[in-house]
């Protein structure tokens, strides 16, 4: 009798709340969890280097920032809107091509739009 209760109650209950988490875990999920993953700090600091026109550095940035959308969509994957991921990604890689263009006027407007997408991203 008692197997059956599990079996009936319990564990969907316990899987109907573990799923609920997973999906509203989002914006948790996204805060940086080490150095690896710091994106949004990022994309702030290229903004300023692309401001003073410091190319260099902004290359180095734009591809950290890459890399650090690789650490977070991992742990996203299952809370957020596939289509918004696909957002994320394809701005960061304009920011990537604008950096290699040296198009300030592009690349302030592609980090507005990320900050947007960052801003709405798990919400």
């Amino acid at each position: 009798m008692k197997i059956r209760i599990w079996l009936l109650y319990v564990i969907p209950i316990t899987l109907l709340i573990l799923f609920c988490v997973i999906l509203a875990s989002g914006p948790f999920l996204k805060r940086p969890f080490g150095t690896e993953d710091r994106l949004l700090e990022s994309v702030q600091s290229l903004e300023k280097q692309v401001q003073n026109k410091q190319w260099r550095e902004a290359k180095s940035e734009a591809e950290y920032a890459m890399n650090a959308w690789d650490h977070i969509v991992n742990r996203i994957q299952f809370s957020v809107e596939r289509e918004t991921i696909y957002d994320i990604l394809g701005t960061l890689a304009r920011i990537r091509g604008g950096v290699a263009a040296q198009d300030d006027q592009a690349l302030l407007e592609e980090i507005h739009y990320f900050y947007v997408l960052w801003d709405n991203l798990g919400d």
